[in-house]
């Protein structure tokens, strides 16, 4: 993932994850938010792929009333149908379905334009701390004693 700053980092937490929140700001009318649930397939620690993201806020409910869903997995959202970009305010986005080769089903999330709102962002692809959702989990650091 590369966030606002241009940083690279993995995900390597599963569970829900704020991507994207606009305005970062507590208290005011969210604009845009998306969220991605993120799980480890395939093992205790195998990769982790995103599995659902919905994007939701002010700018989402003006096109797409209730927001998009999006599920890698089985009926719902957009599943099944070619991605292409959507523009919310500002912001460009496009969830795409993927397959690893071993035939597991995940999401691919992108976005365009991030910086052009005039608004701080929040998140993880914002100016959130990404520290925690990209450090390894204990169980699955591999040390070597020399």
């Amino acid at each position: 993932m590369t966030n606002i700053h241009g940083e690279k980092f993995d995900l390597m937490q599963a569970g829900k994850h704020l991507l994207i929140k606009i305005p970062r700001a507590r208290g005011e009318t969210t604009l845009l938010r998306v969220d991605a649930v993120a799980e480890r397939l395939g093992g205790q620690c195998a990769d982790i792929y995103f599995q659902e993201v919905n994007i939701t806020g002010k700018w989402a409910d003006a096109k797409h009333p209730g927001g998009l869903h999006y599920r890698a997995q089985g009926p719902g959202g957009k599943g099944g149908k070619r991605a292409h970009w959507v523009r919310l305010g500002p912001v460009q986005l496009k969830v795409a379905n993927g397959r690893t080769h071993k035939g597991v089903k995940y999401l691919n999330f992108y976005v365009k334009n991030l910086g052009h709102t005039g608004y701080v962002i929040g998140g993880l692809l914002g100016e959130d701390d990404h520290t925690k959702a990209e450090k390894t989990p204990r169980s699955c650091q591999h040390l070597m004693a020399l």
